[in-house]
């Protein structure tokens, strides 16, 4: 006798079944209206994406700011010491004090040297006694001479010791100057308005002729050295109020000096440039020198922004184009020439204009219709 299997459904597993089909029917024809809709190329508006995009010129050059950076010093810069050895009496100035011109800087010991110039003063004084006598004596001489009272000897001899005495008195007399001299210059005094860079001496110490005893750094004008190429000594000397940056804030200068020779490990030269700021720079701190430079190169400006990484490490841009159905994104390929902070002047077959998508290129792809917004708003 034949048996036969027979399967039984609940109402639950039914029920369940059929708003499965119901849902999976659903999504058919969902997905088949959408197919229909790209076929026929319908593109609803309020399903476009909003994207920043930017409007590109091309152009025949473009502008590099060049940044060299200087360093700035003291116009006149001296050791300063004593022209003859001694025992320093006194030092006035210390490390950072500001001296104006004729300051007393230090003194030497010059007990020495004033009693030989109260010796020597005596000298001069007795030699000039004797000198005076020696006049009397020869004019008497020659008087009694020509009367044939006295011998020619005699008077030779007045004329001659008279001659004698006077070279005594001159000897003497530059005598007493070199020490009056060598008194004046134990005292040593700042040749220009400064400020003190180092002391080198205490009071007391005992210091050889030449030996420095303080550095002065002149204040009055202060210069800053830049080494720039030799191609850019030329467009320097060329402009005629020159800026130098200084802590965010500009410092006029103008050129002093520039060096004939090129330092043979940078391969550049040095200019000076005299600076007159409000307030004294410290002696050591950097300034920078914009020198603007003109470059021949067809390109666009680019925001860094609208850069898109390509294959093999190219860069690229989205173009924005007019399409069957409205605003195409297409991906150009450009080459970068020149890179700022915020910008980069790019290389491409653009036509004369362009418009790019100057931000939020994460968002788009190649193909996608976008509605164009102005990046600037």
């Amino acid at each position: 006798m034949a048996q036969s299997n027979v399967v039984i459904i609940s109402k639950a597993s039914l029920k369940r079944a059929i708003a499965f089909l119901g849902i999976l029917g659903f999504i058919l024809l969902a997905t088949a209206a959408l197919h229909m809709r790209a076929a026929t190329g319908q593109v609803t508006d309020t399903r476009l994406l909003p994207v920043a995009v930017e409007e590109i010129e091309r152009t025949n050059s473009y502008l590099v700011r060049e940044f060299y950076t200087g360093r700035v010093e003291a116009r006149q810069t001296v050791d300063l010491a004593f022209e003859r050895p001694g025992k320093l009496a006194a030092v006035y100035v210390d490390e950072g004090d500001l001296v104006k011109q004729g300051a007393i800087i230090a003194l030497l010991d010059t007990a020495l040297l004033e009693a030989s110039r109260d010796q020597t003063a005596a000298s001069v004084a007795r030699i000039s006694a004797q000198l005076d006598l020696a006049k009397l004596t020869e004019a008497r001489q020659k008087g009694l001479f020509e009367q044939g009272h006295s011998s020619e000897q005699r008077y030779d001899e007045a004329r001659l010791n008279r001659q004698a005495l006077k070279a005594q008195l001159l000897e003497m007399q530059a005598a007493l100057k070199t020490i009056e001299i060598n008194i004046k210059k134990s005292t040593l005094t700042a040749p220009f308005d400064a400020q003190v860079g180092a002391r080198s001496a205490d009071t007391g110490s005992v210091r050889d002729a030449g030996m420095a005893i303080v550095t002065l750094l002149e204040t009055s004008a202060q210069q800053a050295r830049i080494s720039l190429p030799s191609s850019r000594i030329s467009a320097v000397s060329q402009m005629e109020n020159i800026e130098l940056v200084y802590h965010g804030k500009l410092v006029a200068a103008h050129i002093s000096s520039v060096r004939a020779d090129v330092n043979q490990a940078t391969r550049t030269q040095d200019v000076l440039l005299n600076i007159q700021p409000v307030s004294p720079i410290p002696f050591g701190e950097l300034v920078e020198l914009e020198l603007p430079e003109s470059r021949y190169h067809i390109g666009y400006w680019v925001p860094v922004e609208a850069l898109v990484e390509g294959k093999k490490g190219l860069w690229t841009v989205f173009a924005v184009e007019a399409g069957e159905n409205g605003n195409l994104v297409t991906r150009r390929a450009i080459e970068v020439i020149h890179a700022e902070t915020s910008r980069v002047y790019v290389t491409a077959d653009l036509g004369d204009t362009a418009t790019i998508v100057s931000a939020g290129t994460h968002r788009v792809v190649p193909g996608q219709y976008i509605v164009p917004v102005n990046g600037d708003n």
